[in-house]
C-alpha cells in the first residue's frame, strides 16, 4: 500500500542533510499560505536545496536569473504538494501514525540516532511538530497521486491496437543501410595541394581493396574516423542520416559493393555497403509495448494536470511579502 516509502525516506535525507540556502533563525518565516495553511521558509528552502544539484553548474556559481528560475520552481512544488495533501485529507485520506513511525526510524537510523536525526531537522529550520506535518504532506501526496493518476490510466488491449491502426503512418520505418567507411580528414583551412595529396593516397587505398586487401584492415590502419576499431561499421542508419555526399553514394550501392572516393567536407571517403533493408510498416506485435507505455505516459500527464489545474482553481494561495 505504501510503495512510495522508500524514496520518500531519501527525499527526506536529501532535504535535512544538503546545506540551506538560508539559516534556521528566520526559517519560521511565511512564504505562502494555501487554503488557510502557512507554508514556511524551511519548507522553501528545503525544496529548492533538492532542485540546485541539478541546476548547479559543474564549476562556478549559479546565475541570479537561475537561482530566480530555481526559486520559483520550488514554491510551485511546495505548494503542488500541499495542495495534494489538502485533497487528500479532504477524501479521508490517512497515514497511519505507525507508518510515521517507521518512517522517522529509518531516518534515525541514517543519522546514527534519534537525536542525530532531531538535530539534523532542528538545524534545518524545523520543529517537531512541522518536521512531522512535512512528512505527512508528502506521504499523502504520494497516496493521492496514485489513486488521482496512477489508478485512472486505463490502457487496453484494445485501445492500444485502436491507435495503433489509426496512425499507421507513424509506424513506417524508412528504408535501412548498413555500412563501413574509410575517412581520410581534410583539415578545412588546407590548400589545393595539401587536398589533392590526400585525394591520391585515398585512391591508393582503393586500389588496395580492389587488388584484394580486405577492408576493415585497411579501415583499422589507415581510417581517421572513431570507426576504425570495427573496422569502419557505421551500424544501421536510414537515408537523410549521414551528410548529402555519403547518402548519395550509398543509396547507389548493392549489398558488398564498394564505392568510388567520395568527397565529402569531413574529407575523402571509401564507402562499403554491407546490408541493406527495404522501407516496411513496423508490426503491431513488434511496437505495441511501446504504444502501451507511451499511452500511459500521456494519460498520466493528462490526469495530473487536470486535477492540478481544478486544485488551483479552488485555491485560496497568498504569498506575503509579495507584491
Amino acid at each position: 500500500m505504501f510503495k512510495f516509502i522508500k524514496p520518500f525516506v531519501l527525499v527526506l535525507l536529501i532535504m535535512i542533510s544538503l546545506p540551506l540556502t538560508s539559516t534556521a533563525a528566520p526559517a519560521s518565516k511565511v512564504v505562502a499560505v494555501v487554503n488557510g495553511v502557512n507554508l514556511s521558509e524551511a519548507d522553501l528552502n528545503q525544496e529548492i536545496n533538492i532542485l540546485m544539484p541539478m541546476n548547479q553548474p559543474f564549476h562556478g556559481k549559479i546565475s541570479d536569473e537561475k537561482l530566480k528560475k530555481v526559486q520559483s520552481d520550488a514554491m510551485k512544488i511546495l505548494v503542488d504538494y500541499e495542495l495534494k495533501a489538502q485533497d487528500a485529507h479532504s477524501k479521508g485520506m490517512k497515514i497511519p501514525q505507525s507508518v510515521i513511525d517507521e518512517e522517522m526510524n529509518k531516518l534515525a537510523i541514517k543519522f546514527k540516532s534519534k537525536e542525530g536525526l532531531v538535530a539534523a531537522y532542528k538545524g534545518a529550520g524545523f520543529t517537531n511538530k512541522s518536521f512531522h506535518r512535512i512528512m505527512e504532506r508528502r506521504l499523502l501526496a504520494e497516496k493521492i497521486l496514485a489513486a488521482e493518476v496512477d489508478d485512472k490510466v486505463s490502457v487496453t488491449p484494445e485501445k492500444i491496437k485502436e491507435y495503433y491502426d489509426t496512425n499507421l503512418e507513424k509506424y513506417n520505418k524508412p528504408e535501412e543501410f548498413r555500412a563501413s567507411h574509410i575517412l581520410l580528414k581534410v583539415d578545412p583551412g588546407s590548400n589545393q595541394e595539401q587536398r589533392s595529396v590526400l585525394r591520391a593516397k585515398a585512391e591508393a587505398l582503393l586500389k588496395r581493396i580492389k587488388g584484394g586487401e580486405k577492408f576493415e584492415e585497411i579501415a583499422l590502419n589507415e581510417s581517421d574516423d572513431p570507426s576504425k576499431i570495427k573496422g569502419g561499421d557505421l551500424g544501421y542508419f536510414h537515408a537523410g542520416q549521414t551528410i548529402g555526399e555519403f547518402d548519395a553514394a550509398v543509396t547507389k550501392l548493392k549489398v558488398g559493393e564498394i564505392s568510388d572516393v567520395v568527397e565529402s567536407l569531413y574529407g575523402y571517403h571509401i564507402i562499403k555497403l554491407t546490408d541493406r533493408n527495404p522501407p516496411r510498416q513496423i508490426p503491431f506485435e513488434e511496437i505495441q509495448d511501446k504504444i502501451k507505455k507511451d499511452m500511459i505516459a500521456s494519460q498520466k500527464k493528462q490526469l495530473l494536470e487536470d486535477w492540478m489545474d481544478g486544485l488551483h482553481k479552488k485555491a485560496k494561495i497568498k504569498y506575503p511579502g509579495v507584491k
